[in-house]
């Protein structure tokens, strides 16, 4: 059995902590709320809970866990608590992950095969999950 190199170590180190990111985005509404807060200014909790139609205890749950998370920040709107990208590579992220998901979408559609040769072989990274020696 072989084992792991220091540049595939750190490759699976890498992703690991790319998906513990992007976990947030497991939940459809959470994602509507981001994308809704990256085309908007300040948009409120009452505003996302009509949005997506969802009540706005289930609305603050999702926002608790952006802030949380570091991609949204509260902001003072008038007399309302508003909710913004947290900082610019935050907004530039969402605006660049919302212009793939329409690209997808139209390169992918529904029902459509996937192309074995695009399916990644995970037996050839069986190594990379023993802990390194």
């Amino acid at each position: 059995m072989r084992t792991a190199t220091t540049e595939e170590t750190g490759l699976l180190l890498e992703a690991r902590s790319l998906v513990r990111v992007f976990q947030i985005f497991g939940n459809i509404e959470r994602t509507m709320i981001l994308f809704m807060i990256a085309t908007g200014n300040g948009i409120t909790a009452t505003d996302i809970a009509e949005a997506i139609q969802v009540s706005k205890p289930h609305a603050y749950q999702h926002l608790k866990r952006l802030i949380a998370g570091g991609w949204i920040k509260p902001v003072r709107r008038g007399h309302a608590r508003g909710y913004v990208c947290s900082n610019l590579e935050v907004h530039l992220l969402l605006t660049s992950l919302r212009t793939i998901a329409r690209a997808q979408g139209s390169v992918f559609p529904k029902g459509r095969r996937r192309d074995p040769a695009m399916i990644l072989n995970f037996r050839q990274w069986q190594d990379l999950k023993a802990p390194a020696a």
